[in-house]
C-alpha cells in the first residue's frame, strides 16, 4: 500500500513539474490524473482519479519543492464538499506532515475544488445508474 501511494506522489511530482504525464500503470491498474485548475503561479492542480472511492478523492498541488495532497469527501446530492486531510510530501515523495482538516468547503464555480467535485459526482452518478 505504501509503494502504491508513493508511486502516486512521484507521478504527481512529474505532472506538477513537467506537466507532460497523464497516466501511470501500477500492477495492471491504470491511474489517471486530471488537471482541474492551476495555482497563482500557473502550476497545475491535479485530481488523482485513481484515488476516487465513491465520493472521496484527492487533489494534488505543488507546494514549494514538494506536493500537497488534500483528501475531500463530496455529498453530491446536497452539493456539499468537505476537506478531510492534508498531507505534505517532499520532492522525493517522503511524507513530511499530515493533519486532519475536517471542515466544510464552499466550492466556487471554476475553482479546482468545484471542478474536481463535479467530475467525481458525475462519475458517482454514472456508476449508480449502471
Amino acid at each position: 500500500m505504501f509503494l502504491k501511494s508513493f508511486g502516486g506522489v512521484v507521478v504527481a511530482m512529474t505532472l506538477l513539474v513537467g506537466n507532460t504525464a497523464i497516466a501511470q500503470t501500477t500492477d495492471t491498474q491504470l491511474a489517471f490524473h486530471i488537471q482541474v485548475g492551476s495555482d497563482n503561479d500557473g502550476n497545475p492542480i491535479i485530481l488523482d482519479a485513481g484515488s476516487v472511492q465513491g465520493s472521496e478523492y484527492t487533489i494534488l498541488q505543488k507546494q514549494g519543492n514538494g506536493v500537497t495532497k488534500t483528501t475531500f469527501r463530496a455529498s453530491c446530492a446536497e452539493g456539499r464538499l468537505f476537506s478531510e486531510t492534508a498531507a505534505n510530501y517532499s520532492a522525493d515523495g517522503q511524507l513530511i506532515s499530515e493533519k486532519p482538516t475536517k471542515q466544510e468547503i464552499t466550492p466556487q464555480p471554476g475553482t479546482p475544488e468545484a471542478n474536481s467535485m463535479e467530475i467525481v459526482c458525475q462519475s458517482a452518478s454514472k456508476e449508480g445508474n449502471q
